[in-house]
């Protein structure tokens, strides 16, 4: 299932902007996460992960979805015989014997499946993919966003990977500050514009309730296998949302987040819930965040993050609210000066 663009600002004034994607290109539904310059997060004792962060001083946009296996799909297609193991671990394709890949048949919305198993490495040409207009040459997959000339790894294995998105990126892996205000923050919490942070994903201080959908708010903590609850489709919980309309933030796959971290050296993290290892729902004071110096073996999910689509002229609509841990210095991004033309 391929969505077109739309996007929504909780309690303030969106713009829509829908273009008409061409045939067969892949499309997401983005959230515009607007309050620039909200206060961060702020915790005790100081040393938790998340204490200071979250703070983000543009509007950028983001996945209301984790990437579904549709629109990955595309991408595994025009170049798996070339980049060689960017299928993920668990999804909802197959390999046939014509050695060509295929929408699951044993599942009734295979499209529709998280993709876990995406390393960072793949997620940032898959990004530069995107970037580059879904071209069908693999020149399309190694800049524009990412360079991949930087994917190399010193003798003492630390790496050299470019991890701030070019100027000018459409689309990029979020940062953990984007991330965590898309998942926490809520300019209207403690009343209209008085912003603040919610503990857990959905919109609440209280946890989501474990449980398959019908049953409960998230696969998180729940009693089964990864490939079954790797199974339960995206969007399967519309009633558990973050306060600007994320979904699938608890359950589904570890999410993608860059992030220097580490003062010995730049690191990647993956945050949010990894169904089927026994993590229940995340506590914001508590969310750990699985640091790694592997970039190209270590493997999550990915919710894409994009920069605010220009509104047409005179067209504004009202819209409504629709990692192993160390301690070290971190990082703050600078401000990003993306936009689409």
């Amino acid at each position: 299932m391929l969505k077109t663009i739309s996007i929504v600002a909780a309690g303030s004034l969106g713009v829509v902007c829908s273009p008409t994607p061409a045939q067969g290109e892949v499309t997401f539904d983005l959230v515009t996460i607007t309050d620039p310059g909200n206060a961060p997060y702020q915790t005790t004792p100081d040393w938790r992960y998340v204490n200071g962060r979250g703070a983000v001083d543009y509007e950028y946009r983001i996945g209301r979805l984790e990437i579904t296996t549709a629109q990955w799909l595309p991408f595994v297609q025009l170049f798996w015989d070339d980049l060689g193991t960017i299928n993920p671990s668990y999804w909802g394709a197959d390999l046939l014997p014509d050695r060509t890949w295929a929408l699951r048949t044993d599942v009734p919305d295979p499209g529709m499946l998280p993709c876990e198993g995406i390393s960072w490495e793949e997620a940032a040409m898959y990004v530069n993919w995107l970037h580059n207009g879904q071209r069908s040459d693999l020149a399309s997959t190694q800049s524009g966003v990412y360079d991949t000339s930087t994917f190399t790894l010193n003798p003492d294995f630390t790496f050299n990977h470019q991890l701030e998105p070019a100027p000018g990126a459409k689309y990029w892996i979020p940062s953990l500050d984007e991330w965590l205000k898309a998942a926490h923050y809520d300019p209207d919490k403690d009343g209209p514009g008085q912003g603040g942070w919610w503990q857990f994903v959905n919109s609440s201080d209280a946890a989501p309730v474990p449980g398959l959908p019908g049953q409960g708010d998230t696969t998180a903590f729940v009693d089964l296998t990864p490939r079954e609850l790797w199974d339960v489709p995206l969007g399967a919980y519309p009633h558990v949302q973050s306060p600007w309309g994320l979904l699938d933030l608890s359950g589904g796959t570890l999410e993608w987040a860059t992030d220097d971290y580490y003062g010995w050296g730049t690191n990647i993290v993956a945050n949010g819930t990894w169904a089927g290892f026994n993590i229940p729902p995340e506590n914001l004071d508590d969310i750990i965040y699985y640091a790694t110096q592997e970039p190209r073996t270590f493997r999550g999910g990915l919710r894409i993050a994009s920069a605010v689509i220009p509104a047409p002229a005179g067209l504004v609509v009202l819209l409504g609210a629709g990692a192993f841990l160390s301690r070290g210095r971190k990082r703050s991004y600078a401000k990003r000066e993306h936009s689409i033309q």
